[in-house]
């Protein structure tokens, strides 16, 4: 009997995730079409490995089903991992994802968040990087370890120099190295400390439907409340800008209730993933539409940064001087899945 469950199960699974896979890919396909961009084999790959994990996260998290998601929001994750080829079943990981409620037209719903790993960054630059050869394992510097800045000398670059101590396991830097097409070897290095930045952009986000007990929601807030709100934010982030370490703005007791787990259970890996992305993103790529508009939205700054123009929309009139000034906007249908609309 229990066998026949499990085989019952396992078939309820694989047809749910295969009606999920087909509708999704399905949409992002036409997202390709639409925007000119090839949907070539190994984008489909990714877009159907990238439905596979997060059905199975789905799966895993109690309570949730995936007719809770947002299907704009799963949509626009599978063709991010389509568009920059992201493989969410390589190993080592090159992508990963993680469910979050947010209210969306005074709903709450689950949303499908996506962060690039730090193997994804390798990936990213094999990928797109101009001109790029060949992508060398990473040096992760630990602090204690003997290294030398490259030097430039005319257009001629000297080495870097990395000697391991084995004396910290704590991270000071990254450094890739690349190969170019033309046989040059340059060096993509981040620091430890800008990954500030990061956090701070991080713990922004996660403020942003805080309303600390004072109304239901910030949608419904009176303007009173608003400002009181904003005044509990400010003093927040006030306490995070007076940490003059990562480590202190991760032990500050203000801001840890808006700091994920995964910064809190495993800060090192979470500092070391923050500064590959920010090594390879100095670095020049040739994106097409999608793809730049993929890891633009993955970004932590600029993603805080909306969210803050969102939150703040509106909220002072907004005066044309000269009426003659009129301007046109051309209002865009979207089409809805039919599953959504149920």
């Amino acid at each position: 009997m229990a066998e026949k469950n499990e085989v019952a199960q396992k078939r309820e699974f694989t047809t749910g995730l295969s009606q999920w896979t087909n509708t999704i890919t399905g949409l992002v396909s036409r997202d390709f079409e639409q925007n000119g961009v090839k949907y070539d084999e190994y984008s489909k790959k990714c877009a159907m490995n990238a439905m596979g994990a997060i059905f199975q996260l789905v799966q895993n998290t109690d309570k949730t089903d995936m007719s809770n998601l947002n299907t704009s929001n799963l949509r626009e994750v599978v063709a991010q991992c389509a568009s920059l080829k992201l493989n969410a079943n390589a190993v080592p990981r090159e992508v990963y994802f993680q469910l979050r409620s947010k209210q969306v037209n005074g709903q709450w719903v689950k949303m499908v968040e996506m962060g690039v790993e730090g193997d994804g960054n390798d990936a990213l630059l094999r990928q797109f990087g101009n001109n790029v050869d060949t992508v060398y394992p990473v040096w992760l510097v630990k602090e204690g370890d003997d290294f030398t800045y490259p030097r430039r000398r005319g257009i001629e670059i000297e080495p870097a120099e990395w000697i391991p101590k084995g004396l910290s396991d704590k991270t000071v830097r990254v450094v890739y190295p690349v190969k170019l097409k033309d046989g040059t070897i340059d060096y993509l290095i981040a620091e430890r400390e800008p990954v500030k930045t990061n956090l701070i952009a991080h713990i922004r986000n996660n403020l942003l439907n805080e309303t600390f007990g004072i109304c239901e929601n910030r949608h419904k807030a009176t303007p009173k409340q608003k400002e009181e709100i904003k005044a509990k934010k400010e003093e927040i982030m006030a306490a995070v800008r007076e940490c003059e370490t990562l480590e202190d703005i991760l032990n500050c007791e203000a801001a840890r209730p808006y700091i994920s787990a995964a910064w809190l259970d495993t800060p090192e890996a979470m500092i070391v993933r923050k500064m590959r992305n920010n090594a390879i993103k100095k670095f020049p790529k040739n994106l097409n539409g999608m793809a730049s508009s993929s890891l633009l939205q993955l970004d932590e700054t600029y993603k805080a940064s909306q969210e803050e123009i969102a939150e703040n929309e509106n909220s002072q009139e907004f005066v044309i001087e000269d009426e003659s000034v009129v301007a046109e906007s051309e209002a865009v249908e979207v089409e809805t899945p039919e599953f959504a609309k149920e």
